[in-house]
């Protein structure tokens, strides 16, 4: 199969150009099994590990961050990435219309549970959890949350998109 490539999301709302503020992530695909684990919100979807990238910092570097600091995982080997998704919704600063952020989606393995999680304020208000999940499983109840619009919509279709190429990946 060759790698995904999303424009997975952009808010309907914006309109054509404006001023772009852009972000690069990156997240992570740790599989187990038929299992991933991912972050299970308080809304009952699932979201992939991961989050952007510092400045000087490699992708690799990134990817181990985001798995001390939301799952507690360390000693995760980053593998080949697997394709990328784009996301483009209004901006938080007012000096900007529009935040761009790219993310890039690599294969994972290994790792193992060393510490507790390191929530930024979101994500702690999410109450984001490490959990192993199947991707129909993770896919069926992202769907529902979407359906409800109850949780953080640009995720919920960013995440569907990546775990709907996942499923057909492994058919």
């Amino acid at each position: 199969m060759g790698r995904m490539l999303l424009a997975a999301f952009r808010s309907p709302e914006l309109s054509p150009g404006g001023r772009l503020v852009e972000r690069t992530a990156v997240r992570g695909v740790l599989s187990r099994g038929r299992e991933l684990l991912l972050l299970a919100s308080r809304h009952g979807d699932y979201k992939f590990p991961g989050g952007g990238v510092e400045p000087g910092e490699s992708f690799g570097s990134a990817l181990h961050r985001e798995f001390r600091e939301e799952c507690g995982y360390a000693d995760v080997v980053v593998g080949a990435e697997l394709g990328t998704t784009r996301e483009e919704v209004p901006a938080a600063e007012p000096e900007y219309d529009v935040f761009g952020m790219t993310s890039h989606y690599f294969a994972c393995s290994g790792g193992s549970p060393v510490s507790d999680q390191q929530l930024e304020p979101y994500e702690a208000e999410l109450e984001l959890t490490p959990q192993w999940v199947t991707v129909d499983d993770a896919l069926a109840a992202n769907r529902a949350v979407l359906a409800s619009g109850v949780g953080v919509m640009r995720w919920l279709v960013r995440e569907i998109a990546v775990l709907e190429w996942l499923s057909a990946r492994s058919r």
